[in-house]
């Protein structure tokens, strides 16, 4: 799991990944949004792209910049408690030690994550998530499941910010045979 710090980098310097999902090491993930050519760039090994990974419209990802520079823009405000507003990118910049500072690193870090995670399936960079509709949270109980299966890795989480798993605090996530309880747990 990536840091915040790491997760900035990646949507403003340059796209490094992790050591799951390495990054191809191209410029940051919003410079691909907002830049045409960067956005329909094939993949860097050569190759061919993912079926639905197609390049997306303009509207699409010149939306979505303008979404999470926004949202970094006032997530920072809040994080630094002013009323003033910071340039995207140096409030983007800020948001790791404000972040600190607020004591609010979690809830921060799956803001920052889920931006993150938005980017790279905009870009066709990783696939879609998957609303697990008929699958209840086995910690809160609601359905508020997603999942993703990454090069054969199955995955779910819960994106109810009130849910806390007992071992982390933070909402549930299921990987490796954990995933199958969800089936047991299916809702009609």
């Amino acid at each position: 799991m990536q840091t915040i710090d790491e997760l900035v980098a990646d949507l403003v310097t340059r796209y490094s990944g992790d050591a799951e999902h390495p990054g191809d090491g191209g410029p940051g993930l919003i410079e691909r949004l907002d830049t045409l050519g960067l956005r329909t760039r094939q993949p860097a090994n050569g190759g061919r792209t993912p079926p639905g990974s197609r390049p997306p419209t303009s509207l699409e990802a010149v939306s979505w910049s303008e979404r999470v520079k926004g949202e970094a823009v006032r997530l920072d405000a809040e994080l630094r408690n002013s009323q003033h507003e910071q340039p995207w990118l140096r409030a983007l910049r800020a948001i790791p030690p404000g972040a600190e500072n607020a004591d609010r690193v979690p809830e921060v870090r799956r803001t920052v994550a889920r931006w993150h995670g938005t980017v790279l399936t905009v870009l066709g960079l990783r696939g879609p998530s998957v609303h697990f509709r008929h699958a209840l949270c086995l910690t809160c109980g609601e359905r508020t499941v997603y999942g993703r299966a990454d090069d054969d890795r199955p995955r779910a989480w819960c994106i109810n910010d009130a849910c806390a798993d007992e071992e982390t605090g933070e909402p549930a996530r299921y990987e490796g045979p954990r995933i199958y309880l969800l089936t047991e747990n299916r809702v009609s």
